[in-house]
């Protein structure tokens, strides 16, 4: 009988050995890999920015306000709404004070105008943290007697009153230099003798960018 044809053998044998030994070397790089990605440290996220409300005055001439969600949240979240929604286009600082602030945001421009609806004061005096200061550029919120009584108000310091710290809620500073010029050209207005400015001093419109982040719908308290 003729002998029988061996195949495989020694060098088939070792091919295969070492093609299941790659494979395993393959998949244990790949457990090691994902093992220590998985037990690097997470890297902190950037931080939000913060938002910036332009306030455009139909004189020309434009403020830039720099927001503080963290200080003031609901304020803020308020504040945005009402301003990229349209309300306070076409509105006046209906009063300016010189050295001290310049007011507006009323429906009304006589200083008894609101939203239909009131915010929380978010100030120290009534149990908000809040640690803006009412200096030279700051914007903060008007209100009524009442803590709880702000709704579209807001008031811009010329002078710098720290004073009225604890008092009112203070929610963005200035941005840049050309805003507080545009402050003080409004500020130095003459007024009669309840501060009403002899020239109207209209607001086209305030505008706030978010930088593509959210903010919530304000929680609005119904006013007494």
């Amino acid at each position: 009988m003729g002998s029988r044809r061996r195949t495989g053998g020694f060098f088939s044998d070792w091919r295969r050995v070492a093609a299941v030994a790659a494979g395993g070397a393959v998949l244990l790089a790949a457990l090691l890999i994902l093992i220590l990605k998985l037990s690097e440290p997470k890297q902190p996220e950037a931080p939000r920015p913060n938002p910036v409300a332009t306030i455009t005055m139909s004189a020309g001439g434009q403020m830039r306000f720099t927001l503080f969600p963290d200080q003031a949240p609901n304020t803020v979240a308020n504040f945005i709404q009402l301003a990229n929604k349209g309300f306070y286009d076409g509105l006046q600082f209906y009063r300016v004070v010189a050295g001290v602030f310049i007011q507006g945001g009323d429906p009304k421009n006589d200083g008894t105008g609101d939203p239909g609806y009131a915010i929380r004061g978010e100030f120290s005096d009534n149990g908000v943290k809040n640690t803006l200061s009412h200096m030279r550029g700051t914007i903060s919120m008007c209100r009524q007697s009442g803590f709880d009584t702000a709704g579209s108000q807001f008031f811009i310091m010329q002078g710098s009153y720290p004073e009225y710290d604890g008092r009112y809620a203070a929610f963005g500073t200035v941005a840049d230099e050309d805003s507080l010029k545009v402050l003080d050209a409004i500020a130095s207005e003459p007024t009669d003798s309840s501060y009403v400015p002899l020239t109207r001093q209209v607001i086209a419109s305030i505008r706030v960018e978010t930088f593509d982040v959210e903010y919530p719908e304000p929680v609005t308290l119904d006013r007494e």
